[in-house]
């Protein structure tokens, strides 16, 4: 290891109404060899107050705090604003860490300064539903076994064929299990809160951080030794609504690449973009051949919601800035 200052670690849980399976997840901090700094849990706009009185009774050395504007990015936000550490490490609440997960994080940014995200290997918790089946057959969190160090040239030679560097942003880890230098993250303007607002946008904001902080100039690791393991949605519907969304979210967070990319790497985010939007179609050949494990009708589906995405981002930020100011005014209001 390079002579640097020992890492510090925040584990940040951003959670909505789930205090079973976050509390199945504290479980697994609580049994980490290495222990974090700190642990926060962000309720983000709670219907009840149930995840609240369970972390207060079970785990009260951890800081519950409430972000009342609805979105994953605003939580996140919120966790970079509250933490104290160096990095801060992002878990789903349906998620399970391994034991060593904190250490082999803290490990990771120990390498070097440039480094500003590191992903993980993201499993099945069960594979006993049909959803979670379909879930892990379209390729589910699968980045591999091999570790991956970004960009090109930074470390061992990525696996695989050579692609541009938005490919890997978008193939090289996600927000269930994503560490951030916090600096870096703060500096860069924190996640995108027009990005994985639930329904409207229901995903991006993991894979828009990752080629944001590759754009900067700093480094990216998927390490496979990071491991946790995930509960898939359990309903095939579900399941059906979550790849229709993430493909209509993937396609407005693209087009968002294309606006803000200097003129020099446009051409790359276009070719990619344009692979995206004909790729259900590609697809749905290989579905007449029996190569694909999504059924036709869900492939046609796919299709309009990616060609949908074209149109969201505007939208999405629009949206992003009443939830804000709402929240805001709600903070603002006399007790």
């Amino acid at each position: 290891m390079p002579d640097l200052p020992a890492i510090t670690l925040a584990v940040a849980v951003c959670t909505r109404d789930r205090p079973e399976q976050l509390e199945r997840l504290l479980e697994s901090i609580v049994r980490q060899g290495c222990k974090p700094a700190e642990v926060l849990v962000i309720d983000n706009a709670p219907s009840t107050d149930r995840s609240e009185r369970m972390v207060c009774q079970h785990f009260p050395t951890y800081r519950y705090i409430q972000e009342p504007a609805p979105g994953l990015d605003f939580a996140r936000n919120r966790a970079l604003q509250e933490a104290k550490a160096d990095v801060v490490a992002f878990i789903d609440d349906d998620a399970v860490a391994a034991h060593d997960w904190v250490e082999v994080m803290i490990n990771v940014f120990s390498q070097s300064r440039r480094i500003a995200v590191c992903t993980g290997r993201i499993d099945a918790l069960s594979l006993e539903h049909e959803g979670a089946r379909l879930f892990e057959a379209t390729g589910g969190f699968r980045c591999g076994d091999l570790r991956i160090h970004l960009p090109p040239g930074a470390g061992p030679k990525p696996p695989g064929m050579p692609r541009p560097l938005v490919a890997w942003s978008i193939g090289v880890g996600f927000g269930a299990s994503l560490a951030v230098r916090r600096a870096v993250v703060l500096e860069l303007g924190g996640f995108d809160e027009a990005l994985d607002m639930g329904a409207v946008l229901p995903g991006g904001g993991d894979q828009d951080i990752i080629w944001r902080t590759l754009e900067a100039g700093y480094e990216v690791v998927y390490e496979p030794r990071v491991r946790v393991l995930h509960e898939h949605r359990r309903e095939l519907h579900d399941t059906e609504l979550q790849i229709l969304g993430h493909g209509r979210a993937l396609i407005a967070m693209l087009t968002k690449f294309m606006r803000v990319a200097p003129w020099r790497r446009k051409l790359p985010i276009i070719v990619f973009l344009a692979w995206r939007l004909i790729k259900p179609f590609v697809r749905l050949l290989r579905r007449a051949v029996g190569k694909d494990p999504l059924p036709a009708r869900l492939l046609w589906r796919l299709a309009g919601h990616t060609w949908r995405g074209l149109g969201e981002y505007p939208a999405a930020r629009r949206l992003s800035a009443a939830r804000a100011a709402a929240a805001r005014g709600h903070a603002a209001r006399p007790i």
